[in-house]
């Protein structure tokens, strides 16, 4: 036996201790004095360099705009198999090893996975250092965290990265899914049936996190900090409450902020917003009456705001005016404007967390398309153009006028995420074939662009299913960009060109990071609907001993992309006695990650005989509510399957 000795020189809450036995590599690092170490699978030590690269800097960044250092003598990170995120330990990170990447994997993800780090490293301030005083309060570690995450993007990626990324998922994906899905509450509340769901929804992480940034902007950057500071410093060590945050706040500023406090984190709900504009030209006017139409639901027990109050951000053609909504059912914004606006962009960069109806002509839209200079602006404009052009009343000529806006913006110099949007839009907006001047613009694309854009203008050009640009495809398997090889390989499945079966092959003995050419292989066999592929299908599948991503979807985890294709070919029967016995391995093993994982491979085979596994699991897990969620969703899957 060998017996270990840990002292924690400062006082840190019990729950944040953290225990991983392992055969490891120590990668380190230092940043302003503070030894860094990234723990990482011997086999996955370069890869896991190259993924680690920006660490110190996130050390610095948090140091500098928090005004205390990190507040321990050292940090860690180690990154484990079968762990599905990332969480802040005491003075250590616990990530899935699914974050570890090569360096040309993470050329292409350091947006994706500077997120995962630095929010795991923003909790050592805000959850160890500040630890919440009761569960209640946990939005103070999770949703400071994840916001902080989001500055870093923003300072390392750039502001269109969290306009883009950040802001869509968190504000309509997962907050906005939330509510509309009936799940609705506080973010500082003491009532809660399960803390496990508590702590880890959309409120405590999402919704906590648009309230700051709220905040951030109602106080500006100076006020913020200041408040941020005297946060941290006055309640180091400490437990905290959401009014030890609001009183920091009005000490560091002298601001009363308990207005904000009671709307947005006390009482539940948003906005609902219905904007008209009109424009005076003899007195120069230009007036927005800003309705609020959500209702209060008088059956729900929590405190809910009725209508919503502060300070909002309107953008006209190109300078930005604040307004101050009253908290009404109607008001009326007048502001100035020499000529009657071509740009009205109510709620600039989206600060609000709200949903809002704001009517404007095809032309409005175009030309906001064009010149706005806000990444969210674009972004929600694109949906509301697709919305005007696939109305069947549409004329054909205004349709026409949208496919070439989503084209200008595919081939200019915006962010690349405006970009691969507009090309997704734009291929759903034209059933095959595109027209000459769509697959101009993706062949010039294609030719010479980022790999991201790149992918998306060969997905966008696989859609015709023609077999003219097979070698383009063939072409683009050599890529550096591993995006851009699965884009091809699934391109060139569906071009059914006599060339692709031979060259899809070829490919999956591709050097690779975690199989990922295997994976595009097998995505581009699926496509392209060749009988031989089950061969190659079975043959991957059988392999269990290749590296792998456990991210349980066909485009980064091989088996998945090898029981897809099977049910491509029609041959899903042949697969299932192999997972069969693996699921039964994996019961005698008590594994529970790889019963799961097999059981998502029989759902996902949708083979009758599977109904079996169900049968089992809801014996062994009768006792486990959170096991008969999953067995019940993959049940649900299988039965689904069957069906087609």
């Amino acid at each position: 036996t060998r017996t270990f000795h840990y002292r924690m020189d400062t006082p840190y809450p019990n729950y944040l201790t953290s225990i991983v036995i392992g055969e490891y590599v120590d990668i380190q690092q230092t940043a302003e004095g503070v030894a860094l170490h990234t723990f990482a699978y011997p086999d996955e030590k370069a890869a896991a360099e190259a993924t680690v690269v920006r660490l110190p800097a996130m050390v610095q960044f948090f140091s500098e705009r928090l005004g205390v250092k990190y507040p321990f003598s050292q940090y860690s990170q180690v990154m484990v198999q079968d762990f599905g995120k990332a969480t802040g330990n005491g003075t250590a990170a616990t990530i899935t090893d699914n974050m570890i990447d090569d360096d040309r994997t993470h050329a292409d993800f350091f947006y994706l996975w500077d997120g995962t780090e630095a929010q795991a490293l923003a909790s050592q301030w805000f959850g160890t250092l500040l630890s919440p005083r009761d569960w209640g309060q946990i939005w103070l570690n999770e949703s400071f965290a994840r916001y902080f995450d989001g500055l870093f993007t923003a300072h390392a990626n750039g502001q269109d990265e969290f306009l883009t990324y950040y802001l869509p998922w968190d504000l309509t994906t997962a907050y906005l899914g939330t509510w509309n899905s009936g799940y609705r509450r506080p973010v500082a509340t003491h009532r809660y049936d399960n803390a496990d769901v508590f702590t880890t929804d959309a409120y405590a992480i999402s919704r906590g996190m648009l309230a700051l940034r709220m905040l951030h902007h109602h106080l500006g950057d100076d006020k913020w900090w200041k408040a941020i500071r005297h946060y941290l410093k006055t309640n180091a060590n400490k437990q905290v409450s959401t009014a030890d945050f609001q009183i920091a706040i009005e000490e560091a500023t002298g601001e009363s902020v308990g207005w904000f406090f009671d709307q947005w984190l006390y009482r539940m709900g948003h906005p609902v917003f219905v904007v008209t504009k009109t424009y005076d030209a003899g007195k120069k006017q230009l007036t927005l009456t800003v309705k609020q139409t959500q209702k209060i639901d008088r059956n729900d027990g929590f405190p809910q705001v009725e209508f919503f109050q502060g300070k909002i951000d309107i953008e006209i053609d190109g300078r930005v005016e604040t307004a101050w909504l009253e908290p009404k059912a109607d008001n009326v914004v007048t502001l100035a404007a020499p000529s009657e606006p071509k740009l009205v962009h109510f709620d600039a960069k989206d600060i609000w967390i709200k949903e809002i109806t704001f009517e404007k002509s095809l032309d409005e839209l175009l030309y906001q398309l064009q010149h706005d200079q806000d990444g969210a602006g674009k972004w929600s404009v694109m949906d509301e153009l697709v919305a005007i052009a696939t109305k069947p009343e549409t004329p054909a000529a205004d349709k026409a006028r949208v496919a070439a806006g989503l084209r200008q913006v595919a081939a200019g110099n915006d962010y690349f995420r405006l970009r691969t949007k507009a090309m997704f839009l734009l291929r759903g907006l034209q059933a095959p074939p595109l027209d000459p001047a769509t697959i101009a613009l993706l062949l010039k694309v294609i030719k010479d662009d980022s790999s991201w854009v790149r992918a998306s203008a060969i997905n966008s050009l696989g859609m015709t299913g023609d077999r003219q640009y097979a070698d383009i495809y063939i072409a683009a398997l050599n890529d550096r960009s591993d995006r851009v090889v699965n884009a091809a390989a699934t391109a060139l499945g569906k071009s059914k060109s006599p060339k692709a079966f031979g060259a899809l092959v070829k490919l999956a003995t591709k050097p690779s990071w975690k199989s990922q050419s295997l994976i595009s292989t097998l995505n581009g066999l699926k496509a392209l609907g060749d009988p031989r592929g089950v061969d190659v299908a079975l043959k991957a599948l059988a392999n269990t001993r290749l590296p792998r991503w456990w991210l349980g979807v066909a485009l980064w985890d091989y088996p998945i992309a090898a029981a897809e294709t099977l049910v491509a070919l029609g041959k899903p029967d042949l697969a299932y006695p192999l997972i069969l016995e693996r699921f039964k391995k994996s019961l005698e093993d008590n594994d529970y990650n790889d019963i799961f994982a097999n059981v998502l491979l029989i759902a996902t085979l949708g083979d009758r005989r599977g109904q079996e596994v169900f049968d089992e699991l809801k014996v062994r897990f009768k006792d486990d509510a959170n096991a008969m969620v999953a067995v019940a969703q993959f049940e649900s899957q299988l039965k689904e399957a069957v069906k087609k």
